[in-house]
């Protein structure tokens, strides 16, 4: 009869054995080919991404099976997609995973040949020329966040004016530039930029629309006024 600390004994080298043979690249394969993954579910609404790049991304990866498949390799091969914002992947059992990916929503262009989303994260799409019709954003960096709730509340007010926000400068020594979709420019200067723009704004209301049309360039960097450039050919009358 087999002592009680033989059979343990024997028992931890079982154990031993099994998590040798069980570890080899051999049966995991096996285990892989045993149990595939037959499907792949993709959710998510999508205006710019390809489900083909998406398939091309994924087909490596999948044949792992479905004890095997990484998961985390599968969310980072999907989030290096430039319109991928981002992504859960999870199985269903018992040969199926699921993606659940969402997709970027632009709200502007940053410099030259970026596009921020809602939160102000700077994402990279191959071409940009579709988008030429959103405002642009020019800062440094750092500001990225601030200036584009800055520029929010500045389209809205400049909309209630009937003009229509453009493009957005603010140089490194934080002097600040807007430009219209009537190619009226406004210069605000690096010395309280806000309050100089609401004062425009105030003037601007009592100036009447008909008038404002007529301006090409306004500057703002005076301490007691500001000065304006009117279009050519313009018949001004006060």
């Amino acid at each position: 009869m087999i002592s009680t600390h033989r059979q343990i004994q024997l028992a931890t080298m079982l154990i031993i054995l099994l998590g040798i043979i069980f570890s080899g690249p051999f049966m995991q394969q096996t285990i892989a080919n045993m149990v595939p993954i037959r499907h792949v579910q993709v959710e998510g609404a999508f205006q710019y991404i390809d489900k083909e790049d998406i398939q091309m991304k994924i087909n490596p990866l999948v044949q792992a099976g479905y004890f095997s498949v990484d998961l985390q390799a599968i969310r980072n091969s999907l989030m290096n997609l430039p319109w991928t914002e981002s992504i859960q992947v999870k199985r269903i059992w018992p040969d199926r995973l699921k993606l659940r990916i969402h997709e970027q929503k632009p709200v502007i262009r940053w410099q030259e040949h970026s596009l921020l989303n809602e939160q102000g994260e700077v994402f990279r799409p191959l071409n940009i020329d579709r988008f030429q019709t959103l405002p642009v954003l020019y800062a440094p960096n750092e500001q990225r966040l601030v200036l584009l709730e800055v520029m929010h509340g500045l389209s809205v007010s400049l909309m209630d004016q009937g003009l229509y926000l453009t493009e957005f400068r603010v140089n490194e020594r934080q002097s600040w530039l807007l430009s219209m979709e009537n190619g009226l420019v406004i210069q605000l200067g690096r010395l309280q930029p806000l309050e100089k723009f609401s004062q425009l704004m105030k003037a601007l209301i009592v100036t009447g629309g008909e008038l404002v049309n007529k301006m090409v360039y306004v500057d703002m960097r005076y301490p007691n006024g500001y000065a304006v450039r009117w279009r050519e050919n313009e018949k001004i009358e006060w």
